[in-house]
């Protein structure tokens, strides 16, 4: 009785058909692998208590309220330390007006550290009391520490003004003109004494010499560029006048 022999492939074709089975294999098994993984990784990342936030840390100088608003960041423990939403922990923390700049650094797996900088002052300004300002035109609350008084002094104002649109408005025209000066390159702590806003207009008066330089209610750029044209060939004369009128087009008045 003979017996059927099985058919055997020819070697090349055998072996280019078990590769063809190891290609078909790594090309399923390497996004399979790579899936399993991902979501293994996002589990453990959002859906275990890992990374379950468990202290906020809030750094500042001693001039800053830390711990009231170290007190603040409670509602947030518990949260997960990456998905936690740091907009609106900065926004808490800034809403202390002596706040400047925020950032975070987390320490994985359980904490988040808050960095705070101080609102850095540019002006003085009388309202009910003397403050420091921001070039922002944030009011800032001296809180008992010592206040600048090299600074520049913004006059013409008063609390009420600074709740009202118009009165934001007048503080923004005179952290305008003092930003123009320093541009221009005026020393506004060693030449500038005061900023009085009377109604819209601003008028600058210097340390030295006690000159009103009157600028006007807008146009701030170019006035205080023809102001910087003038300014050394008028001290040059002996000294700046009492008064120099920048608000007609094309001419400087001086008296």
């Amino acid at each position: 009785m003979r017996t059927r022999k099985s058919r055997r492939l020819p070697p090349p074709m055998a072996r280019r058909l078990r590769e063809k089975k190891r290609v078909s294999f790594r090309v399923w098994f390497t996004p399979a692998a790579a899936a399993l993984a991902l979501a293994a990784i996002l589990y453990a990342v959002f859906l275990t208590g890992f990374f379950r936030l468990d202290e906020i840390c809030v750094h500042g100088s001693r001039n800053l309220p830390v711990e009231s608003l170290r007190e603040k960041m409670d509602e947030w423990v518990g949260a997960n330390v990456f998905t936690v939403s740091l907009s609106d922990i900065r926004e808490t923390l800034k809403s202390d007006p002596t706040v400047g700049r925020v950032t975070f650094r987390r320490r994985l797996p359980h904490r988040l550290d808050c960095y705070l900088r101080e609102r850095e002052p540019v002006a003085l300004i009388i309202l009910d009391t003397m403050a420091e300002v921001d070039a922002a035109g944030v009011v800032i609350p001296s809180n008992g520490r010592s206040i600048d008084i090299d600074l520049p002094v913004i006059t013409g104002l008063a609390a009420k003004d600074m709740e009202e649109d118009s009165g934001k408005e007048r503080i923004g025209k005179a952290l305008e003109v003092l930003g123009l000066l320093k541009e221009f390159g005026f020393s506004p702590a060693e030449q500038l004494s005061e900023i009085n806003i009377t109604g819209d207009d601003v008028i600058l008066v210097w340390i030295d010499s006690s000159t009103r330089v009157k600028v006007g209610r807008d146009g701030f750029e170019e006035r205080i560029r023809k102001f910087r044209a003038v300014y050394s060939s008028l001290r040059e004369r002996g000294g700046l006048p009492g008064l120099i009128d920048l608000r007609f087009d094309r001419q400087v008045i001086v008296r």
